[in-house]
């Protein structure tokens, strides 16, 4: 009996030593966790401590009440909750709910890393954005992105958008408006907040050779099968050749193929003028708006005010600002030799650009031809392929080279237009494309 109360006692007090072994031993696993939890008079597990997260807003579910925030340099989504309760600040400082966040916004998440709660939500000092960006350009070689006279660098993490749905950078067309948004010289999102559409001429046969006039912003030289991106809005589209002109109004919608069909057509259009162009030497180039412009025949240009270039290797280039304002006017240019004397003559000047001749024109672009390498599209197959809205065959097709930012558009019946954009190098090679096969035509 002595022997069984020693031993129940060395055994009670081994078994109390163990359990304050494992009551340590606990503690100690839970300082090191992630987490800390306290216990409360009723025995529920409370989160205390919080974590911090800055990334690019990726998607907005309001109906789950849920915000989708990707990390600034790695491709890893976190899915968080967000209620009435979330403190979540604008950049102007204003106290916002989930539902009005935006795909592409950075944003400093605090939130409980136990319930995947939203604590709080602001947008960091040190992040920049431009609004309603209309001119922008992208350089593979440099992985830089242009716009507001600056230069940016993107990264493999830099979130493309349109609406709340994720692009490709090369789906982006210089006719878009963007919301650009970053860090120091850092692009981390590209929104798309005003997309483009198209407009198919159809039976303008007799206007071949002539200029077609959308907008003040698009002059382009009539050829076959003419399909012409546009940025969305409402249009004014002339079609001109020799003293007769074609009219007729437009909206193009985003992703939106729109036929303007010139069957019967007006040979009487107020606002739009005839503009014959005598430009000296012979064969020198005419950019109106930065395109290149066939003016052996007058120009049918609407009323208003037009960026031109004239330009001929060996002559001083010329720049300049035409105000259309009347029915038929004549423009006399007369390029100056490099090493002569600056004189010139016109029967209606243009208004002086303002520039010299040193500087460039934002508005123009020269493109430069590779005649000995060629530029070819293998698919998808079928498709209508046009480069900056010219015809160039079915694809898999091959045409000449074309140095520089280009748009490659590509149709075909029953399914929706899209274009690219693509930057062609100049490092005497062929280029081969290929893209994604077109989807079906839900409407």
């Amino acid at each position: 009996m002595l022997f069984n109360r020693v031993y129940n006692k060395k055994a009670a007090v081994f078994i109390i030593f163990m359990s304050a072994i494992l009551i340590l031993a606990s503690c100690s696993i839970k300082k090191k966790g992630h987490s800390r939890s306290n216990v409360n008079i009723t025995g529920n597990v409370q989160e205390t401590e919080s974590q911090v997260l800055t990334g690019v807003i990726v998607n907005v579910d309001r109906e789950l009440g849920q915000v989708t925030v990707r990390e600034l340099d790695y491709d890893v989504d976190t899915i968080l909750d967000y209620n009435a309760a979330s403190e979540i600040i604008d950049k102007y400082g204003v106290q916002i709910t989930g539902d009005e966040l935006q795909p592409g916004q950075i944003m400093a998440v605090t939130y409980n890393p136990g319930t995947s709660k939203v604590i709080s939500m602001n947008i960091p000092e040190d992040v920049w954005e431009y609004q309603e960006v209309d001119e922008f350009s992208f350089d593979s070689e440099e992985s830089a992105m242009n716009f507001a006279g600056k230069k940016y660098q993107y990264t493999d993490w830099t979130y493309f958008s349109s609406l709340d749905s994720k692009i490709q950078m090369m789906e982006l067309n210089d006719n878009d408006v963007v919301t650009v948004r970053g860090i120091g010289i850092k692009v981390c999102s590209v929104t798309r907040t005003k997309g483009h559409g198209y407009i198919r001429l159809a039976n303008y046969s007799y206007f071949t050779g002539g200029t077609v006039n959308v907008g003040n912003s698009i002059i382009l030289t009539v050829t076959d099968n003419m399909l012409i991106a546009a940025g969305e809005g409402s249009y004014r589209v002339v079609l001109g050749k020799g003293g007769t002109k074609a009219v007729k109004n437009v909206t193009v919608k985003d992703g939106v193929e729109t036929k303007l069909d010139f069957s019967e057509y007006r040979t009487e259009v107020k606002n739009a003028g005839n503009i014959t162009f005598e430009i000296e030497p012979y064969g020198a180039d005419l950019y109106i708006n930065g395109s290149a412009v066939d003016y052996s025949s007058p120009v049918a240009l609407n009323y208003g005010e037009y960026n031109i270039r004239v330009e001929m290797t060996g002559y001083t280039t010329y720049t300049g600002v035409l105000d259309v304002e009347k029915a038929e006017s004549i423009i006399k240019i007369d390029l100056i030799d490099e090493n002569a004397s600056v004189s010139a003559s016109s029967t209606s000047t243009p208004k002086p650009s303002g520039k010299t001749d040193s500087q460039d024109d934002d508005n123009v672009t020269t493109k430069k031809i590779d005649s000995g390498h060629t530029i070819t599209v293998s698919s998808p197959e079928g498709a209508e392929v046009y480069l900056d809205n010219v015809y160039k065959g079915l694809a898999p097709c091959s045409f000449t080279k074309v140095i520089g930012s280009q748009t490659i558009t590509l149709s075909k019946p029953g399914y929706q237009t899209k274009s690219y954009s693509v930057d062609v190098l100049d490092d005497d090679k062929n280029v081969k494309l290929g893209f994604s096969e077109l989807a079906e035509d839900s409407g």
